[in-house]
């Protein structure tokens, strides 16, 4: 399990054309990615924007995503809807596609009565009622806040058929990884910010929104990990999330699709209610990467 989740993961972006998915451009998007040293590639997730398509259009994603990845690049699909049975019959239909993970983001409507009982029995009906192994997917700023406490990774990380997490801007990425004791069970951070500091607690790979536009760097941080260069790894990785900092990442999804467009992937639109980067925020984040020497 440890070998398929370990290095760096796509949180593949969804570029829309006159407010459509264009999967061309996907398809274009894969097959560059291919080539790279990442691990796989994670589509319908937040970077995705999955919570703006209906279920034909997320579909669509993921079989392009699968038609055009190399065969060992491993797929995790997003498949969270905020009820277990939508999300395992939606989860099914993923199943069909083939995919290696599914990965449920916690349900967040119903905010005030996400207790961990009723956030455990979600994920425990997921995980019996799918075949593929489930990891759950953490990210309080875009569930109301809601975030699974260390007890509920206690208990879910024991299930046999959830074999990891992902946890995006929580700050809990350590308090999770002791949680877990010695259960078969990776915490994946989710963030570039914490993936050194993941890698050092035990976190086998990350999910980093910047491995959209530049793969092979965010690589480097855990090449310099695994060959001992801790030194070099933490020097590399400083520089590269102050970079970011100044450039794609004070615009969210948005300055990851400008970040596509600069650099030589297909970013395209993202969708209303979201708004694209200005002319003026495109020419910050050209300035960064070209004082960076990406461009």
């Amino acid at each position: 399990m440890t070998d398929k989740l370990s290095g760096v993961f796509v949180p593949v972006i969804t570029p829309f054309s006159n407010q459509r998915p264009d999967l061309e451009k996907l398809s274009f998007n894969i097959r560059k990615l291919n080539s790279s040293k990442v691990r796989g590639y994670m589509p319908l997730g937040s970077n995705g924007e999955f919570s703006h398509m209906n279920d034909e259009e997320q579909l669509s994603v993921l079989k392009t995503v699968k038609s055009n990845a190399s065969k060992e690049k491993v797929i995790i699909a997003g498949i969270a809807r905020n009820s277990a049975y939508s999300t395992i019959e939606f989860g099914k239909r993923a199943e069909e596609i083939g995919v290696d993970y599914m990965s449920v983001l916690t349900p967040s409507y119903y905010t005030s009565f996400m207790t961990d009982a009723a956030l455990i029995k979600y994920y425990e009906a997921v995980a019996d009622g799918l075949k593929t192994p489930v990891l759950l997917y953490n990210c309080p700023m875009y569930t109301a806040g809601i975030s699974l406490s260390e007890e509920v990774i206690k208990t879910l990380s024991r299930h046999p058929n959830i074999h990891g997490m992902k946890d995006t801007l929580s700050g809990n990425l350590l308090k999770y990884i002791a949680a877990k004791g010695d259960a078969d069970f990776e915490v994946m951070p989710g963030n570039i910010n914490e993936f050194l500091m993941g890698l050092k607690a035990g976190s086998p790979g990350a999910v980093i929104a910047v491995s959209n536009y530049l793969p092979d760097e965010c690589c480097t941080i855990q090449e310099l990990f695994n060959e001992g260069k801790l030194n070099e790894a933490e020097k590399f990785s400083s520089e590269f999330i102050n970079i970011i900092k100044n450039s794609a990442g004070k615009y969210a999804i948005s300055g990851v699709k400008a970040s596509c467009d600069l650099l030589g992937f297909k970013g395209g639109e993202v969708r209303n209610p979201l708004m694209d980067c200005t002319p003026e925020q495109r020419n910050t984040i050209r300035r960064v990467f070209s004082e960076a020497g990406y461009l």
